[in-house]
């Protein structure tokens, strides 16, 4: 048995071992309390992840296995499937919910969110090991362990159980400093370069916040190492050489998400009023301590780390085992994030220029890592009794394992099972409707149903995402369609028009029956040419708006919606071949007219009429369409994500850079 342990570290073994298990104690026990599964039938896919991120996840699921990964019609008349899934869905570890059975995947994600908090708390270990690799083996195997776990079940991953998206860049958190900080030992740059590509990967909206992040580490680091001049330059260049190149790395999802996120009302707001503290110090300092009710709405950060951890700052502050001017960068660091969480200017930036909606100090995950690091330096850097660092840790284990059993079995948000899929047969026997070999879109009649297309894989109009366009959000604003979520959600409201104009096939009713729409128009067809020239916001929002788009379409002045929908029908498209992002058809009409598509314009898609592309234009402020000749044409669309190209091209200039580096740095090495 002693040889399979030959060469292992074995402090780092049992450290890792330790930090992985012991949150998982704590946190099992706060499912257990509060019947989450598999110890009941709650879920965490609450919140945003009962409206949000589960149906996206099984959206992206289904389009994984029918390999469309690009567009998905599976709400707001069609949207950019790549850039949403790298705002939400892109973490690797999801493949493992994908691979389970739908029956199991519920399961799945609560015992996943349980493995990200364990996997943070282990990667944080293994960084304070490589960075205190001095100290003794008690602080190894006691402390070390111990504040790893306070990182693991923070305040900010606890309250935040339900928006395990971002858990991702919280796990990768403590390698990419690690590996910034091997980068400025002139060690392996490859560490760093790898984890910040994964997090630029996993999720967009959290690695920006991190990258802002490693700039100011940089900044911190070169001033506690005393950089000269000439050593600043040289590992600035290098610093910001490897961040590029991270970046190069994964272009291939961050151009097209950045482009489909400047397309967002979000991206239109300013900052506003003049600077100014949103919480006192006492409210900042009050997230400190354990059992507080997490904040969710628009209260001070999520902050709590152990309150015993914490108090290892002050007490850092006295010992002479630190210099002073270690001291003082290190609290300055730490009181500059601490601040800016609080300041309105600091809140704006941090948040990727715009001011959160709920959800407030995204960021705070920073500076609990940044607190806890120095706590460890402190515990690294004195001596102590080794009875008193292990009663110490047995207190600071108590605690914050208490403090996740109460948030995990009391204030965290849980929804049942049940009620996530209390719809399954309606919507299965909906679904089912869906003719493969043509295009139909399905909605319901009951509105308060958020992304149930992405959930159960049907065309719909309803859609609930951050990635959602102003375009489509006034759009459908303006025809009076009601939203849940302010400038990012559409609950479908129907009506004999809309169902006519966005081709509602089949209606399901609330009491489960489902009516057939006789008026439904084919996702293109030929339209009255002054539809180019209409005005959709010159008219009162809601049915006069709807009402005037639909008589522009037809060139008619009162409506008859089944007469005019008959016409429209006849000069309808023709499909012969349907992929989400490529389809092709027929076309005849009587007349010139507008070749109108009840698809979103977002600059993705190409259109050709007779084999020669012609430019689409945006109609109505939001669907495409453009000029067609009378007679009969052989029509084709295609998609393309935008950005997606350039990105491609960078991220294999990258995989290129990438391997060049690692045959040059081996060769190197071999030629010691």
């Amino acid at each position: 048995m002693k040889k399979h342990f030959e060469g292992l570290d074995r402090p780092l073994f049992i450290g890792c071992t330790l930090s992985f298990l012991m949150p998982l104690f704590p946190v099992f026990i706060g499912f257990m309390l509060k019947g989450i599964a598999p110890f009941g039938e709650r879920t965490l896919c609450s919140m945003d992840g009962f409206s949000q991120y589960y149906p996206m996840l099984e959206n992206m699921s289904e389009a994984i296995k029918e390999g469309e990964l690009f567009y998905s019609f599976n709400g707001a008349l069609g949207f950019n499937l790549w850039a949403q899934s790298a705002y939400y869905t892109n973490s690797p570890l999801w493949v493992l919910i994908y691979l389970l059975p739908h029956s199991a995947q519920l399961v799945g994600i609560n015992l996943l969110i349980a493995l990200k908090f364990s996997l943070s708390s282990v990667f944080f270990y293994y960084r304070l090991y490589e960075t205190h690799c001095k100290a003794n083996e008690t602080k190894k195997l006691v402390a070390f362990p111990l504040l790893s776990v306070c990182y693991g079940i923070s305040g900010y991953a606890l309250a935040f159980a339900n928006q395990f998206m971002w858990a991702d860049i919280v796990m990768l958190l403590p390698l990419v400093i690690l590996g910034l900080e091997k980068l400025n030992q002139k060690k392996s740059p490859f560490l760093y370069v790898i984890t910040l590509f994964l997090s630029m990967w996993s999720c967009f909206y959290l690695s920006y916040m991190v990258c802002i992040f490693v700039c100011l580490y940089f900044i911190y680091l070169a001033l506690r190492d005393k950089y000269g001049l000439k050593e600043f330059f040289f590992k600035g260049v290098r610093f910001a050489l490897s961040s590029l190149l991270a970046a190069a790395l994964a272009a291939i999802v961050l151009l097209p998400v950045y482009k489909a996120l400047s397309l967002t009302l979000a991206s239109e707001l300013g900052f506003e009023g003049s600077l100014e503290m949103k919480y006192t110090v006492k409210e900042m300092l009050m997230r400190l301590l354990p059992f507080q009710e997490p904040s969710l709405e628009f209260q001070a950060p999520n902050l709590y780390f152990g309150l015993i951890a914490a108090l290892l700052l002050p007490a850092a502050l006295f010992t002479k085992k630190i210099e002073l001017k270690n001291k003082l960068l290190a609290f300055s660091f730490l009181l500059f994030m601490f601040f800016t969480m609080s300041l309105n200017l600091g809140e704006f930036v941090w948040h990727g220029f715009h001011y959160p909606n709920q959800l407030p100090g995204r960021q705070s995950f920073l500076f609990i890592f940044l607190a806890l690091s120095f706590a460890a330096s402190f515990v690294a850097a004195i001596s102590v009794k080794k009875l008193i660092l292990c009663a110490l840790s047995i207190v600071i284990c108590f605690e914050v394992s208490a403090n996740a059993s109460v948030q995990l079995g009391k204030n965290v948000w849980a929804s049942l099972g049940s009620s996530l899929r209390r719809y399954d047969t309606e919507m299965s026997s909906l679904a089912a409707l869906d003719d493969e070999s043509d295009f139909m879109r399905l909605e319901w009649a009951d509105v308060n149903k958020n992304n149930y297309p992405q959930q159960y894989s049907y065309k719909g109009i309803t859609y609930y995402s951050s990635t959602m366009s102003a375009d489509a959000y006034n759009f459908f604003q303006q025809l009076g369609i009601p939203r849940y979520a302010k400038n990012v959600s559409v609950y479908y409201y129907q009506s004999a028009i809309r169902n006519a104009l966005f081709g509602i096939e089949y209606v399901m009713q609330e009491d489960g029956t489902v009516v057939h729409n006789e008026n439904a128009l084919p996702l293109g067809f030929v339209a009255h040419k002054g539809i180019l020239d209409f005005d959709l916001y010159a008219h009162n929002a809601g049915t006069d708006a709807e009402t005037a788009l639909w008589l522009a379409l037809t060139g008619e002045y009162l409506p008859n919606i089944p007469a005019q929908a008959e016409k429209l029908r006849d000069r309808g498209m023709t499909l012969t071949d349907f992929d989400t992002d490529r389809f092709s058809g027929t076309v005849t009409s009587d007349e010139d007219g507008v070749l109108l598509f009840t698809i979103a314009h977002d600059g993705g898609w190409r259109l050709y009429i007779d084999g020669e592309e012609v430019p689409l234009v945006k109609i109505a402020g939001y669907l495409s369409g453009a000029e067609i000749t009378a007679g009969s044409h052989e029509i084709e669309m295609k998609y393309t994500v935008p950005g997606i190209i350039p990105g491609a091209v960078i991220s294999g200039m990258g995989v290129i850079v990438l391997a060049a580096w690692i045959i040059i740095r081996k060769r190197k090495l071999y030629s010691v």
